[in-house]
Order: structure tokens, then sequence, then C-alpha cells
């Protein structure tokens, strides 16, 4: 059994473990490799390359031995606290493999792996505390001190809070300091990151991006996780967007600081490190409030950008609507590259979610994808589609003899996706989308006498993930309901 120690300073609200182990350090007066291995939180002289990510159920045990700390405590000051919602689920604790919580980790794209942005203000204020959020580029400013964060020294240029061997004062930069020469010298940077001139937020729009992102991140939880995970996965496909080299975009008024990081990046040889706090807060501004472009780059009167950091709504009154566009995002229709702004066009059911057509292409597929009256002559030519259509009529039935609102709705967004389907090329990407969302509509009448077995999904229709099913018509319902 591990000796308890002596000394142990208690967890800052919101510190990540990496900046409690340094705390420790220094109460201890050790280094900051001692103060890790003292707490039990790594059991060699080395610190892994991917420390702060989780700590697993030896390590919890190791470190309530010797410092008394709980296992929820402990876990809420890493990364895996934001599991499940603005990062991905975590892998089962019993997981043996450590490809599968590599792969974990190379997933959460909006994290920093190895250093953490800062708020100077901030850690002259709790003492040299570093926050855990600091390492997710979602945090690109502080509402508190209306601060921008900073990501680098503004000596040396070397990132902040790195995961390596060093000092137990963790506000002094132990980069290496800039010479005359060709060779850098080899003491330290030793600038004081608290007194670090961080830029003011005089945008008001995007303090209050940051403080709904804050509020997602630790206030109380209005969204479920699965909200949570959906908004946030939608906003990262949108700042994808925006750097996206297809065509510069033009970013709306804002603080002279993040036009400044914005021009820079776009200039030749300009930044490469996208999640810089500055240009974060550009792709978030551009996101939420850009408005509509041609595809010649021309702003467009489009009305004012409508974000929505809320759940999304259902139809009401059985009636289906096509989602608004959540954040701002480019047109994916084919040719088009205009950016529609956050509340405009719409949002088709791709699998991914991510078809956004501007209003023009929007109001044309609309057009063709009202549903109608399916009496008289048949109105589909492919015998799948006519199937589909026998199906539906024979579930419109069944409908109408006990009043469901929820199966109406089902049924009419089957239909709209029945017509988009009949009045689209198949060759598109478009057209290969709908007809493998057609296919997925027909695995529940598998077992019909029917049904064929051509009808299901194909690879190579659906632009995102195909699926091929094998076997029997029966195993492939079985096989499609078990992944659902």
């Amino acid at each position: 059994m591990s000796r308890r120690l002596a000394l142990v300073p208690d967890p800052h609200p919101g510190e990540s473990v990496l900046s409690w182990a340094d705390a420790l350090a220094r109460l201890n007066q050790v280094s900051r490799t001692e103060a890790l291995r003292m707490a039990g939180l790594v059991s060699s002289s080395t610190v892994s390359a991917v420390f702060g990510y989780r700590v697993s159920d030896v390590v919890v045990r190791a470190v309530r031995e010797s410092t008394g700390m709980a296992g929820e405590q402990l876990r809420s000051m890493t990364l895996a606290h934001y599991a499940g919602r603005v990062l991905e689920a975590l892998p089962r604790d019993d997981a043996k493999e450590y490809g599968a919580w590599a792969t974990w980790r190379y997933r959460q794209r909006m994290v920093l792996p190895k250093h953490s942005n800062a708020c100077p203000s901030c850690l002259r204020e709790n003492g040299g505390r570093w926050l855990v959020r600091w390492r997710l580029a979602w945090s690109f400013a502080c509402v508190r001190h209306q601060r921008y964060l900073i990501a680098q020294c503004s000596g040396c240029g070397s990132f902040l809070h790195r995961v390596w061997p060093g000092g137990p004062k963790s506000w002094i930069c132990p980069g290496a300091s800039r010479g005359l020469g060709l060779r850098p010298p080899p003491q330290p940077c030793g600038r004081d990151i608290r007194r670090m001139r961080a830029k003011p937020v005089h945008d008001a729009g995007l303090l209050a991006c940051q403080q709904r992102i804050d509020h997602l991140l630790d206030g109380p939880q209005v969204l479920t996780a699965d909200e949570a995970r959906d908004l946030f996965r939608e906003l990262h496909h949108s700042m994808q967007d925006v750097w996206s080299a297809v065509r510069p975009l033009r970013l709306p008024p804002t603080d002279e600081a993040v036009h400044r990081a914005w021009e820079r990046h776009l200039a030749p040889g300009g930044y490469r490190e996208q999640y810089r706090p500055l240009l974060v807060a550009a792709a978030m501004k551009i996101a939420t409030e850009a408005g509509l472009e041609t595809a010649e780059g021309i702003p467009v009167q489009a009305g004012p950008a409508r974000p929505n950091w809320d759940a999304r709504q259902p139809g009401q009154g059985g009636e289906v609507a096509l989602a608004a566009n959540r954040f701002g995002s480019r047109c994916r229709h084919s040719g088009c590259f205009a950016w529609v702004p956050a509340g405009h066009g719409v949002v088709l059911g791709d699998t991914d979610g991510r078809d956004t057509h501007c209003p023009r292409h929007a109001q044309a597929f609309t057009r063709r994808a009202q549903s109608r009256e399916h009496t008289g002559p048949a109105a589909f030519t492919e015998p799948y589609l006519m199937f589909l259509d026998d199906r539906l009529r024979e579930e419109e039935q069944g409908v109408g003899e006990v009043d469901g609102g929820l199966p109406r709705q089902r049924i009419e967004a089957q239909r709209l996706i029945l017509d988009a389907c009949a009045a689209t090329a198949p060759r598109t990407r478009e057209g290969r989308s709908l007809r493998y969302a057609v296919r997925c509509l027909l695995l529940p009448y598998a077992g019909h006498a029917d049904f064929r077995m051509a009808w299901l999904p194909r690879q190579g229709e659906n632009p995102a993930r195909p699926i091929v099913v094998e076997g029997s018509a029966g195993e492939a319902s079985r096989g499609a309901a078990g992944r659902g």
C-alpha cells in the first residue's frame, strides 16, 4: 500500500489534472515528474504524450490511496469529462486493446493534444491553475475577462503548458529563448505567462457564442447528450467549411485582431494551425453571422443569420419540414459553392446530415419533392419505387383507421424521399444518396412476398458510408434491426 501524502492541494474548479499535479509539486517542493509519481498518476519517470485524456481504474485507485481524491473528481479533471457530449463517447472500461483508445483520441479533432490555451488574467487570479476546457479548441475566449485566449508565448513562440518534464511553476514559459545567432541558447525562455497581454473581445456576438459554448460544456445541462453532440458536430462541420480552400470567405465586421489573424491565415505561407483562438473566433463568426455569397464571391442580402443553438424541433400538425441550416455552410449542389448563412436554405436527409443547399437550389428541390396524391396511374417506373409506393398506401389505410400523428409523419417523410428520388437524376451525388435512402426504407419489408434481393442497399450509392447486406432477406432485415 502506498503512503498517504501529507500535503495535498484542493483542486480548483474546472482545473486540469496536469495543473493539479503542478500545484502538488509546488506544495511539496518537487519536480512535476516526481509529483506525478508521488500521486500515482504515472508509474515511472516518463510522462506519456497523451497524458490528460483519461485515467484508468488502476490510476484512480492509486491516486485515492495516496491523496484521498475521489475517482469522479479525478475523472472530471481530464478530457474524458466531456466524452459523450462535445467529444465522442468513451470506449468500454474493459476494452483491452490499445487501438480502441488510440482511435478515440485520434477522432477528437477539436482537442489540443499536447498543450493548452490560456487566459493570463485567470492565471493571475487563481494562482496559476490551468482549466481543462482550455485544452478544447472550442474555448477561444474568456467570458469573465472578455479577452481572447493565447496559444503561444509572446516571446519564444512556444506552445503553453505542454506535457513534458518541467518545473512546478506552470506559469513560466519553459521554451528556449530566441538568440541572435542560428542556434538558440540552451537556457529556457522564462517569461511569465500571467503578464502576457491577451487581445480584448469587443465583439458582443463572439462573446455570446463563447458563453453558450461554456454553458454547454460546464453549465447546467439543458440538452441531452445526443442533442449536445449533434450540435457540436454540426458546428464543427460548418467551421471545416469555413477553413476549406475552395474559395476564401468574407469575414463579417468584428474585432481587428480577428481580422488580422484571418488575413494572415489566407495569405501565402500564413497560419497552418487552424485551432488558434483567433482563427477559431473567425470561423465561429462566419459560421454564425456571415451572409449569402454567390459563386463569384459577391455578397447577397439574405436577411440576418439565425444560428440554432437549441435542440431541433420536429414538424407540427403532421407536416414534415426540411430542416433549416443550423449554422452556416457551403451549398452542396453540384457546381455551387455559395455560402449559406445560418437559418437559410435546407439540410437534406443525407446520412451525414450535411447536404446543405442554398435557397435557390433548395426551392428547386422542394418543388419537385412536394408530396402529391398517389391516385390514378402509377407515378413511378422503377420497380422498387413502385413497391415502396404500394406499401405506403397500405400503411396509410391503417393509419386512417387509427389516428396516429407519428406514423402519419413518417409516411409523409418517406413520400417526400420517394418523390424526390423519382425526380432526380440517378447518376448525381444527390440521386445516389436518395436511392440509397429508398433502399434502406425497403429493409423492413424484406420478408414480403414481392420483395427482391436486388433492392437491398448497394455499395457506391451512398456517398457517405455504403452498406452491403449479404444473405437471405430475413437475415438482411434482422441485421438491419440489430444495427439500428
